[in-house]
Protein backbone atom coordinates (compact mmCIF):
# COMPACT_ATOMS: atom_id res chain seq x y z
CA UNK A 1 0.00 0.00 0.00
CA UNK A 2 1.44 3.42 -0.97
CA UNK A 3 2.44 5.57 2.01
CA UNK A 4 0.81 8.98 2.29
CA UNK A 5 2.92 12.16 2.35
CA UNK A 6 3.58 13.44 5.84
CA UNK A 7 1.44 16.54 5.29
CA UNK A 8 -1.47 14.41 4.01
CA UNK A 9 -1.58 11.85 6.81
CA UNK A 10 -4.16 12.08 9.58
CA UNK A 11 -1.40 11.47 12.14
CA UNK A 12 0.54 14.56 11.02
CA UNK A 13 -2.60 16.67 10.97
CA UNK A 14 -3.55 15.54 14.47
CA UNK A 15 -0.05 16.28 15.80
CA UNK A 16 0.04 19.73 14.17
CA UNK A 17 -3.45 20.60 15.40
CA UNK A 18 -2.76 19.33 18.91
CA UNK A 19 0.61 21.13 19.09
CA UNK A 20 -0.88 24.37 17.73
CA UNK A 21 -3.62 24.38 20.35
CA UNK A 22 -1.13 23.65 23.14
CA UNK A 23 1.37 26.28 21.99
CA UNK A 24 -1.29 28.95 21.67
CA UNK A 25 -2.64 28.05 25.10
CA UNK A 26 0.84 28.17 26.66
CA UNK A 27 1.70 31.46 24.94
CA UNK A 28 -1.55 33.08 26.07
CA UNK A 29 -1.16 31.75 29.63
CA UNK A 30 2.46 32.89 29.79
CA UNK A 31 1.57 36.35 28.52
CA UNK A 32 -1.22 36.73 31.04
CA UNK A 33 0.89 35.39 33.89
CA UNK A 34 3.80 37.68 32.95
CA UNK A 35 1.49 40.72 32.88
CA UNK A 36 -0.14 39.68 36.13
CA UNK A 37 3.24 39.12 37.82
CA UNK A 38 4.64 42.43 36.58
CA UNK A 39 1.52 44.31 37.66
CA UNK A 40 1.58 42.66 41.07
CA UNK A 41 5.26 43.39 41.54
CA UNK A 42 4.76 47.04 40.59
CA UNK A 43 1.91 47.27 43.11
CA UNK A 44 4.19 45.79 45.73
CA UNK A 45 6.86 48.41 44.96
CA UNK A 46 4.33 51.23 45.19
CA UNK A 47 3.01 49.98 48.52
CA UNK A 48 6.54 49.83 49.88
CA UNK A 49 7.30 53.33 48.55
CA UNK A 50 4.21 54.71 50.25
CA UNK A 51 5.14 53.14 53.57
CA UNK A 52 8.68 54.48 53.43
CA UNK A 53 8.23 57.99 51.97
CA UNK A 54 4.59 58.92 52.41
CA UNK A 55 3.37 57.97 55.86
CA UNK A 56 0.18 59.95 55.27
CA UNK A 57 -0.82 57.51 52.52
CA UNK A 58 -0.94 60.06 49.67
CA UNK A 59 -0.17 58.52 46.27
CA UNK A 60 2.37 60.40 44.14
CA UNK A 61 1.04 61.86 40.97
CA UNK A 62 3.44 60.16 38.54
CA UNK A 63 3.00 56.37 39.18
CA UNK A 64 5.19 55.16 36.31
CA UNK A 65 8.10 57.41 37.23
CA UNK A 66 7.98 56.25 40.81
CA UNK A 67 8.03 52.60 39.78
CA UNK A 68 10.90 53.25 37.35
CA UNK A 69 12.90 54.94 40.13
CA UNK A 70 12.42 51.95 42.43
CA UNK A 71 13.38 49.34 39.76
CA UNK A 72 16.95 48.51 40.57
CA UNK A 73 19.16 45.59 39.42
CA UNK A 74 17.62 43.20 41.93
CA UNK A 75 14.08 44.02 40.81
CA UNK A 76 15.04 43.63 37.15
CA UNK A 77 16.66 40.28 37.90
CA UNK A 78 13.53 39.14 39.70
CA UNK A 79 11.26 39.95 36.80
CA UNK A 80 13.73 38.34 34.36
CA UNK A 81 13.75 35.19 36.47
CA UNK A 82 9.96 35.11 36.46
CA UNK A 83 9.83 35.50 32.69
CA UNK A 84 12.53 32.86 32.21
CA UNK A 85 10.68 30.40 34.45
CA UNK A 86 7.48 30.98 32.53
CA UNK A 87 9.15 30.27 29.18
CA UNK A 88 11.03 27.22 30.50
CA UNK A 89 7.88 25.74 32.02
CA UNK A 90 6.00 26.55 28.83
CA UNK A 91 8.67 24.85 26.70
CA UNK A 92 8.67 21.73 28.90
CA UNK A 93 4.88 21.62 28.80
CA UNK A 94 4.87 22.04 25.02
CA UNK A 95 7.40 19.21 24.59
CA UNK A 96 5.34 16.94 26.84
CA UNK A 97 2.17 17.87 24.95
CA UNK A 98 3.86 17.18 21.62
CA UNK A 99 4.96 13.75 22.82
CA UNK A 100 1.44 13.04 24.06
CA UNK A 101 0.08 14.15 20.69
CA UNK A 102 2.37 11.69 18.91
CA UNK A 103 1.21 8.84 21.18
CA UNK A 104 -2.49 9.70 20.89
CA UNK A 105 -2.35 10.18 17.12
CA UNK A 106 -0.60 6.83 16.79
CA UNK A 107 -3.32 5.13 18.81
CA UNK A 108 -5.97 6.73 16.60
CA UNK A 109 -4.37 6.15 13.22
CA UNK A 110 -2.83 2.71 13.76
CA UNK A 111 -6.25 0.94 13.57
CA UNK A 112 -7.11 3.05 10.51
CA UNK A 113 -3.91 1.92 8.78
CA UNK A 114 -4.75 -1.71 9.56
CA UNK A 115 -8.24 -1.11 8.16
CA UNK A 116 -6.78 0.43 4.99
CA UNK A 117 -4.42 -2.53 4.50
CA UNK A 118 -7.30 -4.98 5.00
CA UNK A 119 -9.48 -3.08 2.52
CA UNK A 120 -6.66 -3.20 -0.03
CA UNK A 121 -6.47 -6.96 0.50
CA UNK A 122 -10.21 -7.35 -0.12
CA UNK A 123 -9.86 -5.24 -3.29
CA UNK A 124 -7.19 -7.67 -4.53
CA UNK A 125 -9.53 -10.62 -4.04
CA UNK A 126 -8.13 -11.83 -0.69
CA UNK A 127 -11.52 -12.30 0.92
CA UNK A 128 -10.05 -14.02 3.98
CA UNK A 129 -8.41 -10.73 5.04
CA UNK A 130 -9.51 -9.49 8.45
CA UNK A 131 -8.71 -6.48 10.66
CA UNK A 132 -6.73 -7.76 13.62
CA UNK A 133 -7.15 -6.39 17.11
CA UNK A 134 -10.39 -4.48 16.58
CA UNK A 135 -11.17 -2.76 19.87
CA UNK A 136 -14.44 -1.67 21.43
CA UNK A 137 -14.27 2.05 20.65
CA UNK A 138 -15.79 3.67 17.56
CA UNK A 139 -12.82 2.77 15.34
CA UNK A 140 -12.92 -0.77 16.71
CA UNK A 141 -16.59 -0.99 15.83
CA UNK A 142 -15.73 0.03 12.27
CA UNK A 143 -13.13 -2.76 12.21
CA UNK A 144 -15.67 -5.28 13.48
CA UNK A 145 -18.17 -4.14 10.84
CA UNK A 146 -15.46 -4.53 8.20
CA UNK A 147 -14.73 -8.08 9.39
CA UNK A 148 -18.44 -8.93 9.22
CA UNK A 149 -18.62 -7.51 5.70
CA UNK A 150 -15.52 -9.47 4.63
CA UNK A 151 -16.95 -12.66 6.10
CA UNK A 152 -20.22 -12.12 4.23
CA UNK A 153 -18.31 -11.46 0.98
CA UNK A 154 -16.27 -14.60 1.46
CA UNK A 155 -19.44 -16.58 2.13
CA UNK A 156 -21.11 -15.18 -1.00
CA UNK A 157 -18.05 -15.97 -3.10
CA UNK A 158 -18.02 -19.55 -1.79
CA UNK A 159 -21.73 -19.83 -2.59
CA UNK A 160 -21.15 -18.42 -6.08
CA UNK A 161 -18.40 -20.93 -6.80
CA UNK A 162 -20.52 -23.74 -5.35
CA UNK A 163 -23.51 -22.57 -7.40
CA UNK A 164 -21.50 -22.62 -10.63
CA UNK A 165 -20.29 -26.14 -9.88
CA UNK A 166 -23.82 -27.29 -9.02
CA UNK A 167 -25.31 -25.73 -12.16
CA UNK A 168 -22.69 -27.53 -14.23
CA UNK A 169 -23.52 -30.79 -12.46
CA UNK A 170 -27.27 -30.41 -12.82
CA UNK A 171 -26.95 -29.61 -16.53
CA UNK A 172 -24.37 -32.31 -17.22
CA UNK A 173 -26.45 -35.19 -15.87
CA UNK A 174 -29.53 -34.86 -18.14
CA UNK A 175 -27.39 -33.77 -21.07
CA UNK A 176 -25.25 -36.88 -20.69
CA UNK A 177 -28.37 -39.07 -20.69
CA UNK A 178 -29.76 -37.28 -23.75
CA UNK A 179 -26.49 -37.48 -25.63
CA UNK A 180 -25.91 -41.13 -24.77
CA UNK A 181 -29.34 -42.21 -25.89
CA UNK A 182 -29.29 -40.15 -29.09
CA UNK A 183 -25.79 -41.35 -30.06
CA UNK A 184 -26.83 -44.94 -29.44
CA UNK A 185 -29.85 -44.47 -31.72
CA UNK A 186 -27.79 -42.76 -34.42
CA UNK A 187 -25.19 -45.55 -34.34
CA UNK A 188 -27.88 -48.19 -34.63
CA UNK A 189 -27.09 -49.64 -31.19
CA UNK A 190 -30.56 -48.83 -29.86
CA UNK A 191 -33.96 -48.72 -31.45
CA UNK A 192 -35.96 -45.51 -30.89
CA UNK A 193 -38.62 -47.24 -28.82
CA UNK A 194 -41.33 -45.57 -26.79
CA UNK A 195 -39.42 -46.27 -23.56
CA UNK A 196 -36.25 -44.61 -24.85
CA UNK A 197 -38.18 -41.63 -26.17
CA UNK A 198 -39.85 -41.31 -22.75
CA UNK A 199 -36.42 -41.21 -21.09
CA UNK A 200 -35.30 -38.49 -23.50
CA UNK A 201 -38.51 -36.55 -22.87
CA UNK A 202 -38.10 -36.78 -19.08
CA UNK A 203 -34.54 -35.51 -19.25
CA UNK A 204 -35.56 -32.62 -21.51
CA UNK A 205 -38.30 -31.74 -19.00
CA UNK A 206 -35.69 -31.79 -16.22
CA UNK A 207 -33.48 -29.44 -18.22
CA UNK A 208 -36.38 -27.12 -18.94
CA UNK A 209 -37.39 -27.04 -15.28
CA UNK A 210 -33.84 -26.22 -14.17
CA UNK A 211 -33.53 -23.40 -16.71
CA UNK A 212 -36.92 -21.99 -15.68
CA UNK A 213 -35.96 -22.18 -12.00
CA UNK A 214 -32.74 -20.30 -12.68
CA UNK A 215 -34.65 -17.69 -14.67
CA UNK A 216 -37.18 -17.23 -11.85
CA UNK A 217 -34.39 -16.81 -9.31
CA UNK A 218 -32.57 -14.33 -11.51
CA UNK A 219 -35.68 -12.20 -12.07
CA UNK A 220 -36.65 -12.26 -8.39
CA UNK A 221 -33.14 -11.39 -7.21
CA UNK A 222 -33.01 -8.44 -9.61
CA UNK A 223 -36.47 -7.25 -8.55
CA UNK A 224 -37.85 -7.74 -12.09
CA UNK A 225 -40.28 -10.54 -11.31
CA UNK A 226 -43.72 -9.60 -12.61
CA UNK A 227 -46.47 -10.11 -10.03
CA UNK A 228 -50.17 -10.11 -10.93
CA UNK A 229 -51.61 -9.23 -7.53
CA UNK A 230 -55.20 -9.91 -6.63
CA UNK A 231 -57.11 -10.95 -3.48
CA UNK A 232 -56.48 -14.68 -3.07
CA UNK A 233 -58.06 -17.24 -0.74
CA UNK A 234 -54.81 -18.90 0.31
CA UNK A 235 -56.66 -21.67 2.14
CA UNK A 236 -58.46 -22.65 -1.06
CA UNK A 237 -55.17 -22.34 -2.96
CA UNK A 238 -53.49 -24.69 -0.47
CA UNK A 239 -56.25 -27.25 -0.89
CA UNK A 240 -55.92 -27.05 -4.69
CA UNK A 241 -52.11 -27.50 -4.67
CA UNK A 242 -52.42 -30.37 -2.18
CA UNK A 243 -54.96 -32.17 -4.37
CA UNK A 244 -52.49 -31.98 -7.28
CA UNK A 245 -49.92 -33.92 -5.23
CA UNK A 246 -52.26 -36.42 -3.59
CA UNK A 247 -51.49 -39.09 -6.17
CA UNK A 248 -47.73 -38.74 -5.64
CA UNK A 249 -48.23 -38.82 -1.86
CA UNK A 250 -50.43 -41.92 -2.07
CA UNK A 251 -47.84 -43.65 -4.24
CA UNK A 252 -45.21 -43.02 -1.56
CA UNK A 253 -47.54 -44.05 1.25
CA UNK A 254 -47.62 -40.57 2.80
CA UNK A 255 -50.73 -39.02 4.37
CA UNK A 256 -51.37 -35.49 3.07
CA UNK A 257 -53.78 -33.08 4.80
CA UNK A 258 -54.71 -29.37 4.92
CA UNK A 259 -55.83 -27.30 7.91
CA UNK A 260 -57.27 -23.92 6.85
CA UNK A 261 -60.17 -21.87 8.19
CA UNK A 262 -63.02 -20.56 6.07
CA UNK A 263 -62.88 -16.92 7.16
CA UNK A 264 -59.21 -16.15 6.53
CA UNK A 265 -58.18 -12.72 5.19
CA UNK A 266 -57.31 -12.56 1.50
CA UNK A 267 -53.89 -10.99 0.84
CA UNK A 268 -53.07 -9.21 -2.42
CA UNK A 269 -50.70 -11.75 -4.04
CA UNK A 270 -49.87 -13.41 -7.33
CA UNK A 271 -51.85 -16.64 -7.19
CA UNK A 272 -49.52 -18.56 -9.51
CA UNK A 273 -46.32 -17.48 -7.71
CA UNK A 274 -47.62 -18.30 -4.22
CA UNK A 275 -48.95 -21.58 -5.59
CA UNK A 276 -45.46 -22.29 -6.95
CA UNK A 277 -43.91 -21.55 -3.55
CA UNK A 278 -46.36 -23.84 -1.77
CA UNK A 279 -45.87 -26.55 -4.39
CA UNK A 280 -42.09 -26.41 -3.86
CA UNK A 281 -42.50 -26.78 -0.10
CA UNK A 282 -44.86 -29.73 -0.50
CA UNK A 283 -42.57 -31.40 -3.04
CA UNK A 284 -39.65 -30.98 -0.63
CA UNK A 285 -41.66 -32.40 2.28
CA UNK A 286 -42.81 -35.44 0.27
CA UNK A 287 -39.26 -36.10 -0.95
CA UNK A 288 -37.83 -36.37 2.56
CA UNK A 289 -40.74 -38.02 4.36
CA UNK A 290 -40.53 -41.82 4.83
CA UNK A 291 -43.21 -44.25 3.69
CA UNK A 292 -46.06 -44.15 6.17
CA UNK A 293 -45.20 -40.57 7.13
CA UNK A 294 -47.40 -37.52 7.29
CA UNK A 295 -47.31 -34.06 5.68
CA UNK A 296 -49.67 -31.35 6.91
CA UNK A 297 -50.35 -27.92 5.43
CA UNK A 298 -51.77 -25.25 7.71
CA UNK A 299 -52.97 -21.73 6.88
CA UNK A 300 -53.79 -19.30 9.68
CA UNK A 301 -53.91 -15.57 10.44
CA UNK A 302 -51.34 -14.40 13.00
CA UNK A 303 -51.00 -10.74 14.06
CA UNK A 304 -51.75 -9.09 10.73
CA UNK A 305 -50.04 -11.78 8.67
CA UNK A 306 -51.21 -14.91 6.93
CA UNK A 307 -48.88 -17.76 7.86
CA UNK A 308 -48.61 -20.87 5.68
CA UNK A 309 -46.73 -23.85 7.13
CA UNK A 310 -45.80 -27.25 5.72
CA UNK A 311 -44.87 -29.78 8.40
CA UNK A 312 -43.46 -33.24 7.65
CA UNK A 313 -42.40 -36.28 9.66
CA UNK A 314 -39.16 -36.72 7.74
CA UNK A 315 -35.51 -37.01 8.63
CA UNK A 316 -35.17 -33.46 9.96
CA UNK A 317 -32.34 -31.00 9.49
CA UNK A 318 -29.19 -30.62 11.57
CA UNK A 319 -28.93 -27.32 13.53
CA UNK A 320 -25.79 -26.26 11.65
CA UNK A 321 -27.58 -26.70 8.29
CA UNK A 322 -30.86 -25.02 9.25
CA UNK A 323 -29.76 -21.38 8.64
CA UNK A 324 -28.67 -22.23 5.08
CA UNK A 325 -31.59 -24.28 3.73
CA UNK A 326 -32.98 -21.37 1.68
CA UNK A 327 -29.68 -20.72 -0.10
CA UNK A 328 -29.27 -21.69 -3.74
CA UNK A 329 -28.04 -25.23 -4.32
CA UNK A 330 -27.43 -25.73 -0.60
CA UNK A 331 -27.77 -29.36 0.40
CA UNK A 332 -27.47 -30.73 3.89
CA UNK A 333 -27.08 -34.13 2.20
CA UNK A 334 -25.99 -33.63 -1.39
CA UNK A 335 -26.07 -37.26 -2.47
CA UNK A 336 -29.57 -37.75 -1.11
CA UNK A 337 -30.84 -34.63 -2.90
CA UNK A 338 -29.43 -35.62 -6.27
CA UNK A 339 -30.58 -39.22 -6.05
CA UNK A 340 -34.14 -38.07 -5.44
CA UNK A 341 -34.10 -35.56 -8.27
CA UNK A 342 -33.79 -32.28 -6.37
CA UNK A 343 -31.90 -29.43 -7.97
CA UNK A 344 -31.29 -27.49 -4.77
CA UNK A 345 -33.28 -24.50 -6.05
CA UNK A 346 -36.77 -25.18 -4.72
CA UNK A 347 -36.39 -23.55 -1.30
CA UNK A 348 -34.37 -20.66 -2.73
CA UNK A 349 -37.24 -19.97 -5.12
CA UNK A 350 -39.71 -20.07 -2.22
CA UNK A 351 -37.66 -17.43 -0.40
CA UNK A 352 -37.42 -15.15 -3.41
CA UNK A 353 -41.11 -15.45 -4.31
CA UNK A 354 -42.30 -14.79 -0.76
CA UNK A 355 -39.94 -11.85 -0.22
CA UNK A 356 -41.09 -10.37 -3.54
CA UNK A 357 -44.55 -10.19 -1.93
CA UNK A 358 -43.15 -8.49 1.19
CA UNK A 359 -43.27 -11.66 3.28
CA UNK A 360 -40.67 -13.74 5.09
CA UNK A 361 -39.67 -17.41 5.30
CA UNK A 362 -38.24 -19.57 8.07
CA UNK A 363 -37.70 -23.21 8.98
CA UNK A 364 -37.86 -25.19 12.20
CA UNK A 365 -36.56 -28.72 12.55
CA UNK A 366 -35.38 -31.39 14.93
CA UNK A 367 -33.25 -34.22 13.51
CA UNK A 368 -35.23 -37.44 13.35
CA UNK A 369 -38.56 -35.74 14.12
CA UNK A 370 -39.34 -33.82 10.94
CA UNK A 371 -39.27 -30.22 9.78
CA UNK A 372 -41.69 -27.31 9.40
CA UNK A 373 -41.21 -24.77 6.63
CA UNK A 374 -43.27 -21.60 6.92
CA UNK A 375 -43.80 -18.33 5.12
CA UNK A 376 -45.89 -15.29 5.93
CA UNK A 377 -47.79 -12.85 3.72
CA UNK A 378 -48.84 -9.33 4.81
CA UNK A 379 -52.58 -8.69 4.82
Amino acid sequence: MRALPLTSSISAKLIVAFAAVVLLTIALASFLMERSTTSGFESYLMDRHLMEHHPGGQMPMDHSDTVAQMMGPQEDDFLSDVRRSLWISGGVTAAAALGLAVVVSGQLTRPLRRLAVAAAGIAKGKLDTRVEGAGRDEIGQVGQAFNSMAQALQRQEELRQSMMADIAHELRTPLSVLRGNLEAMLDGLMEPSADQLEVIHDQSVTLGRLVEDLRTLSLASAGHLELRRQPVDVGELARGVTSELEAAARERGIELSVQAGADLPRPQVDRDRIGQALRNLLDNALRYSPRGGRVEVSVKAVEGELVVSVADSGIGIAPEDLPHVFERFYRADGSRSRSTGGSGLGLAIVKQLVEAHGGRVWAESEPGRGSTFSFSLPV
